[in-house]
């Protein structure tokens, strides 16, 4: 039995998912901050016939990513699938105690923290990043992204996301041995981006016409379905399942250099 860690689990598109991959025949470890949420998630999953081990993270720091990657490293077989699901979508400017801003961390540095340990010991054939087609409205700045002094409460979502989209390429190269995508996972009603207030009702009210989390779990099931995503030391891009180039937002050389220089900086020995 393959092991599947999946982040973000305990609600949205993360929960749909393991419900959805209930009966395929992994073991689920499931990852996210609410033990409460986690252990229901785990009983449904049993309740399917499923296998699901609930591991409680946070992702919302540095350290604390590189210490559930670690557990991770310890708990899953090799040949293991990472599904990086979480993420965030914050309103106003916050900062970690790194002096980081959020969706930095958990969009982008969290997840490679977290995988780094796994890839070192081996544990990886596959990672699948659920991205979001608004990558292309990134601009990703070296010195001003990380502590959010360019922050914007539309722009920061997507210029982390697109971090992560890049950094993922550099990551097939330097590890061709693992499969990578990134996808547009769809416009799905989930919590992520909500807001107080008449934005807020107004944004709640377009949502209802959003598919449902589950219509979107059966999608990311499907392509987890597939024999290979990509070619060796190659990371392919999917809008929902159809396989396209490269954004020119994501090739281009100075965004690249700017997320490598950046991750170097505040993760240490670049994305991989």
């Amino acid at each position: 039995m393959t092991d599947l860690v999946l982040t973000g689990a305990s609600r949205g598109i993360g929960r749909a998912l393991a419900l959805e991959l209930a009966s395929r025949g992994e073991r689920l470890l499931l990852v996210a901050r609410d033990a409460e949420r986690l252990a229901s998630l785990v009983a449904e999953v049993e309740g399917r016939g499923g296998r699901a081990v609930a591991v409680v993270g946070d992702l919302s720091s540095v350290e604390g990513a590189r210490l559930l990657g670690r557990r991770l490293a310890e708990l899953t077989e090799p040949g293991a699938t990472l599904v990086h699901n979480a993420g965030i979508w914050p309103s106003a400017r916050v900062l970690t105690a790194e002096g980081l801003e959020t969706a930095f961390v958990v969009n982008h540095l969290a997840p490679l923290a977290l995988q780094r340990a796994m890839l070192d010991a081996g544990k990886l054939r596959r990672i699948m990043v659920v991205g979001a087609g608004l990558m292309t409205r990134g601009r990703f700045d070296a010195r001003r992204t990380p502590t959010g002094e360019d922050f914007s409460s539309i722009r920061t979502y997507c210029s982390t996301k697109l971090a992560l989209a890049v950094a993922m390429r550099d990551v097939a190269a330097e590890h061709p041995e693992v499969d990578v995508v990134v996808l547009h996972p769809g416009i799905v009603q989930t919590d992520l981006g909500a807001r107080g207030g008449p934005v807020g009702w107004l944004v709640s009210r377009f949502k209802r016409r959003l598919e449902r989390p589950e219509v979107c779990a059966a999608r990311l099931a499907r392509v987890l379905g597939r024999e290979g995503w990509a070619e060796r030391g190659e990371a392919r891009w999917l809008f929902e399942e159809a396989e396209q180039p490269w954004p020119e937002v994501a090739s281009a050389e100075g965004t690249r250099q700017a997320v490598r220089e950046a991750t170097a900086r505040w993760l240490g020995g670049g994305a991989r």
